[in-house]
């Protein structure tokens, strides 16, 4: 049966012409029509049918076409011209290495495929035995870039061009948007620049972490959508003017679930707000002018400091003060507060019948609530003269509000030194 018009194949596939003849690739990179490979052709990547010819593509991205086995091959030197309709990867997309045997590829404007197995750049199923150690391909302005364990960049254009970079480039071709090419499953990682605009959704399950260079936004909303993978920002950060970072791991009825958080480097949020799920690393958080924090939980070594801003410790995934678990209990960062009335400190799903102060020389280091017997939450705050807690409810939900001006029913407390 004649093939249809507009087929494109690789090697293992094959093309059936109008009057039965069919057409593959070698495996030495030879069209071979009927089993007998055409000695005039060589390094051949694809084949193709269209308006009745048949067309064959070199490692050059160069195309040559004829109509019958036994005409030659046209034009004589080859066209960049693709003579089929290609479905390239977007500008920007980003390839983690992938697991054994998964289909994630880039594919280019010439309908090569490429990808990474066992630290190699593979194209169209071939390794490339120049290259080693490699983690990561993007495919930015029509080239292939791939990306080396020690960070450090190289770029082509064609299968059978040479690597371009010299000794290799140590800034990173990807901008402040880019597309994820890995296939569900994979749990790949990803190595990214500055996020500066709301990515586009994770595939479920396709990357293990995303590493950026940092978050930058000045009254827009920005973002990456994860799928559960982990962010680790590496750089420093800086909201402003109205920004939103949502760093989203999962939807969830009612509301989201939050993305762990890695942040190494110096956020600072000035009116802007920031969602982020559990919170590692040993960076820093700096929230002023009424900025928002909306923190699951946080391990030691990262320092948060509100001025004039707001912590929401626990629930994520509910509505208000949250419906998820709490995180009082699992918020090990130290806090800094200010005594201004717009600092403040939310517990979310959090019931709570009486506050310990614990001072040093007179300074407050830690705020421990009870209900009743019962430990509830640990934090690390320092820096206000005096802080009160009030219990409160978001419907049936309890939630507990730590502040630094007097409250009229206010948690009795206790301070110890």
């Amino acid at each position: 049966m004649q093939s249809l018009n507009n087929t494109l194949i690789d090697y293992g596939g094959a093309i059936t012409d109008a009057r039965g003849n069919i057409w593959t690739i070698t495996a030495g990179g030879q069209v071979a029509i009927n089993g007998a490979p055409d000695p005039g052709t060589a390094n051949v990547t694809h084949l193709a049918y269209a308006n009745g010819l048949v067309w064959q593509e070199n490692s050059n991205n160069l195309w040559w076409s004829k109509a019958s086995p036994s005409a030659p091959w046209d034009p004589p030197y080859g066209t960049p011209a693709v003579p089929v309709t290609i479905y390239p990867s977007p500008d920007d997309s980003v390839l983690g290495a992938p697991t054994p045997a998964s289909q994630s590829a880039i594919t280019d404007q010439s309908a090569n495929q490429w990808t990474i197995a066992n630290g190699q750049v593979v194209v169209n199923g071939i390794a490339d035995p120049t290259t080693a150690n490699v983690i990561q391909l993007a495919y930015v302005g029509g080239q292939i870039w791939q990306e080396n364990s020690q960070g450090l960049w190289w770029y082509k254009t064609a299968p059978a061009d040479g690597w371009n970079g010299g000794y290799g480039i140590a800034s990173s071709p990807i901008g402040s948007t880019y597309y994820v090419a890995n296939n569900p499953y994979d749990q790949a990682t990803i190595e990214v620049g500055q996020v500066a605009v709301q990515e586009p959704t994770t595939p479920p399950n396709a990357l293990a972490a995303v590493v950026t260079a940092g978050f930058v936004a000045d009254g827009t909303p920005i973002g990456i959508s994860a799928s559960g993978a982990e962010i680790i920002v590496d750089g420093d950060s800086s909201l402003t003017n109205g920004a939103t970072l949502t760093l989203l791991g999962a939807y969830r009825t009612p509301g989201p679930i939050y993305s762990a958080t890695e942040n190494n480097g110096a956020m600072t949020l000035s009116g802007s707000t920031a969602h982020l799920g559990a919170l590692s690393g040993t960076g820093s958080i700096d929230a002023s002018s009424r900025s928002s924090l909306d923190i699951q939980t946080s391990s030691v070594g990262e320092t948060i400091r509100l001025q004039s801003s707001h912590l929401t410790i626990g629930g994520q995934g509910g509505l208000g003060a949250g419906a998820g678990p709490a995180g009082g209990m699992s918020f090990l960062a130290s806090i800094t507060m200010d005594d201004s009335p717009s600092s403040g400190i939310t517990l979310a799903n959090t019931l709570a019948t009486r506050m310990v102060l614990n001072e040093t020389g007179g300074s407050l280091q830690e705020v421990v609530l009870y209900n009743g017997a019962t430990e509830v939450a640990d934090l690390k705050i320092s820096g206000p003269a005096q802080v009160y807690a009030e219990q409160q409810m978001a419907g049936s939900t309890p939630y507990v509000e730590l502040v630094t001006q007097p409250v009229p029913y206010g948690l009795p407390a206790t301070v110890q030194s």
